[in-house]
C-alpha cells in the first residue's frame, strides 16, 4: 500500500494544481448549492460531491458576475462573498477581487477574508485564525454550556502544480446532556474522536471534554482531468442535509482520493484507513487496530438540471493489511468480494437530484446493504433486508421572498443496516457511523427554514422529528451498527423502529450577525424532547447560548 501511494504521488509533472476544498458546513458551501439550483449549468462541479473545490467556487462567481443575468443586489453580494473567500483564484484585475481599505499594520488583512496572504507568481498562501467561544445555560442543570476552541488554518499552492491544506483546532467543551450521553455511549466526540475529561473551576465545568481536531492533506493534478489527494479529513456524498452514503459525522480519517472529472462525469475513488474502536477504550500506548474502506462514486450530469450518482463501498479488516484487489479503480466490489471468499461488508447506493423549477430541487438517495430477493418484497420482516431511503426538496426564495429558503427531508434506515457479522467490518469509524448519526432503525423528518434579510444577518429555524427503536447491551434490535447482526433478536417480524420505541422532537433557532468576513456573533436556542417507552431514557433539553465565531463551521449536533 505504501509503495503504491508513493508511486502515485510521483506522477505529477506539468499540470495545474488541484485546489483545496471548502468546508462542508460552511456558508460558501450553502451559497454554491443555492446558485447551482437558481442558475443550472453555470459550473462544472457536481453538487453531490462535497466539499467543493475552491477554484470551482471562484469560477462560479466569475461566470455569474460576467453573465447577462438578472441578478439582484443580494445575489451580487453572495458572489462577492464567494470571491473574497476564494480570492487566490480571482484575477487581481477583476472587479470581484476586493482589497481592504485599511489593512492592519499594512500587512494583515490586505483583503477582507484572510489574516495573512502571500501572492507571488509561483507560490500562494492563506493563513487564518479559527476561533469559537460560546457560553450558555441548559435548563435544570447547574453547569454552564461552554465552548472554547482556538485554531489555525493554512492553505496554499506551489507552481500551480501542488497544493496543501492544514488546520488544527484545540477545544475544551461542555456539551448539552443528550450529546454527553452520546459521547459516553460511543466513547468518542462526534466529528473529533479521541478526548480527555475536562473540568474548569472558574466556569463550574465538571463534565467537559478536552480534544483536538486536525485536518491536513496535500494534492496534485496528474492530468487536466485527474487529481490526487492524500491526508486526513472528512467527506460527504449527497445533496441532503444528511447522507445515507457517506457523511462528515465521524472523526477525520486518513484517506487517499482520486478524482476524475471529464465530460459530464465526476468519478471519485476514495480509500480510507479507519479505526474500529475508540482510543479511549484501550490502554495508553496501545496501537489502535485498523480497518479499511474502499469507495467508488460515479456522478453523471444527464443535463444541467438532472444528476445521478452510483455508489459502492467495501469495508474490510485484515491483520494490518489492506486487500490490494480493492485498489482496482473500476471494478465492481461485489466481484472482488466473490473472488476472495465474500468476507467483507459491501454497500451499494444511488444518489439523484432534479431541478424541476427555476427555484425547486428534488433529491434523494437509496442505500442497499444486503437483501434476499425472495424476501425483499414480502411483508415478513426478514432481518437481512437492510436498506436506507432519503427523499428531499429544496424551495428557494419561498413565495418570492428573496433569500428565504426552505428544505424538507425524510430519512429512513432499516434495522441492522451498516452492521456486519464481524463488528470490525461495520460501516463505522472510531465507534461512529460513517453515514447517518443515528445509525439505523429509525425514521426522520426534517424541516429547515433559512432567511438572510441582509448581507450580515442570518436566521435559521429547524424542526426535526425522529421515530427510533433502541436496544440495550443485552438486546440487539438493529440500531447500533457496532453490534454483530448475528446477535439479532429474531429472523422474521423485524420492522423499522423496533425494540424500545422513542420519539425525539428537536426545535432550534439560530441567529447570527457577521461583524466582518467570517466573524459571527451567534445566538442559539434549542428545545429537544425525547419520549421513550422506557421512562428512564426520557430526555428534556432546553438551552440558550451566545457565542463569537471566526472561520469556524461547527458540526450540527441535532441527532
Amino acid at each position: 500500500m505504501i509503495r503504491f501511494l508513493s508511486f502515485l504521488l510521483l506522477l505529477p509533472a506539468l499540470a495545474l494544481a488541484q485546489p483545496s476544498n471548502l468546508p462542508v458546513q460552511s456558508q460558501a458551501d450553502y451559497l454554491i448549492d443555492r446558485l447551482e439550483i437558481l442558475h443550472p449549468g453555470t459550473s462544472p462541479l457536481h453538487s453531490d460531491l462535497r466539499g467543493y473545490w475552491r477554484q470551482d467556487a471562484a469560477n462560479l462567481a466569475l461566470k455569474l458576475d460576467s453573465a447577462n443575468l438578472p441578478l439582484s443586489r443580494r445575489d451580487r453580494e453572495d458572489l462577492q462573498y464567494l470571491a473574497n473567500e476564494n480570492n487566490e483564484w480571482i484575477p487581481d484585475t477583476n472587479r470581484l477581487f476586493q482589497r481592504s481599505k485599511k489593512p492592519l499594520l499594512k500587512v494583515f488583512y490586505t483583503t477582507p477574508a484572510n489574516l495573512y496572504e502571500v501572492n507571488t507568481r509561483y507560490f500562494k498562501m492563506r493563513v487564518n485564525p479559527m476561533i469559537h467561544f460560546q457560553l450558555g445555560k441548559e435548563a435544570n442543570n447547574g453547569e454552564l454550556l461552554f465552548m472554547n476552541q482556538r485554531g489555525l488554518e493554512i492553505r496554499g499552492e506551489v507552481d500551480r502544480k501542488a497544493f496543501f491544506y492544514t488546520n488544527l483546532v484545540e477545544s475544551q467543551v461542555r456539551f448539552p446532556g443528550y450529546v454527553t450521553e452520546k459521547i459516553r455511549d460511543q466513547v468518542a466526540i462526534p466529528g473529533a474522536g479521541f478526548y480527555k475529561d475536562y473540568t474548569s473551576s472558574p466556569f463550574n465545568i465538571q463534565n467537559g471534554y478536552d480534544f483536538n481536531v486536525a485536518t491536513a492533506y496535500v494534492g496534485f493534478q496528474v492530468s487536466r482531468h485527474i487529481g490526487l489527494q492524500l491526508g486526513h479529513g472528512q467527506h460527504f456524498i449527497g445533496n441532503g442535509y444528511r447522507s445515507l452514503l457517506l457523511s462528515d459525522y465521524a472523526n477525520p480519517a486518513f484517506f487517499f482520493k482520486i478524482s476524475t472529472r471529464v465530460w459530464r462525469l465526476h468519478y471519485q475513488n476514495l480509500f480510507l484507513e479507519l479505526s474500529p474502536v475508540s482510543q479511549v477504550e484501550i490502554p495508553d500506548g496501545t496501537l489502535l487496530p485498523k480497518k479499511y474502506a474502499a469507495i467508488h462514486y460515479l456522478s453523471f450530469k444527464g443535463s444541467s438540471r438532472f444528476t445521478i450518482g452510483i455508489f459502492e463501498a467495501a469495508v474490510l479488516h485484515r491483520s494490518r493489511q489492506f486487500e490490494f484487489q480493492y485498489l482496482n479503480p473500476v471494478i465492481f466490489y461485489r466481484t472482488v468480494e466473490g473472488m476472495i471468499g465474500s468476507p467483507d461488508n459491501i454497500l451499494l447506493g444511488l444518489n439523484t437530484k432534479y431541478n424541476i423549477l427555476k427555484n425547486v430541487q428534488l433529491y434523494g438517495q437509496f442505500m442497499l446493504d444486503e437483501f434476499t430477493f425472495s424476501e425483499f418484497f414480502s411483508d415478513k420482516g426478514w432481518w437481512a433486508n437492510k436498506y436506507g431511503v432519503q427523499a428531499g426538496i429544496k424551495y428557494l426564495n419561498v413565495f418570492g421572498v428573496e433569500h428565504l429558503d426552505l428544505r424538507a427531508e425524510y430519512n429512513s434506515v432499516q434495522p441492522y443496516t451498516y452492521a456486519h457479522n464481524e463488528p470490525y467490518d461495520s460501516y463505522t469509524h472510531y465507534n461512529q457511523p460513517l453515514a447517518h448519526p443515528l445509525g439505523a432503525n429509525f425514521r426522520e423528518y426534517i424541516g429547515i427554514l433559512r432567511y438572510q434579510p441582509s448581507r450580515r444577518c442570518f436566521l435559521l429555524a429547524k424542526v426535526i422529528h425522529v421515530d427510533a427503536g433502541e436496544g440495550s447491551k443485552s438486546e440487539n434490535w438493529g440500531e447500533n451498527p457496532l453490534l454483530s447482526y448475528d446477535t439479532r433478536i429474531m429472523d422474521y417480524g423485524n420492522k423499522n423502529g423496533q425494540g424500545v420505541p422513542a420519539a425525539i422532537n428537536t426545535f432550534g433557532l439560530d441567529a447570527s450577525w457577521m461583524l466582518r468576513h467570517n466573524l459571527f456573533l451567534d445566538l442559539k436556542f434549542l428545545l429537544r424532547h425525547k419520549n421513550s417507552r422506557d421512562n428512564a431514557r426520557d430526555q428534556d433539553t432546553r438551552s440558550l447560548a451566545i457565542g463569537l465565531r471566526m472561520n469556524m463551521w461547527p458540526q450540527q449536533l441535532d441527532f
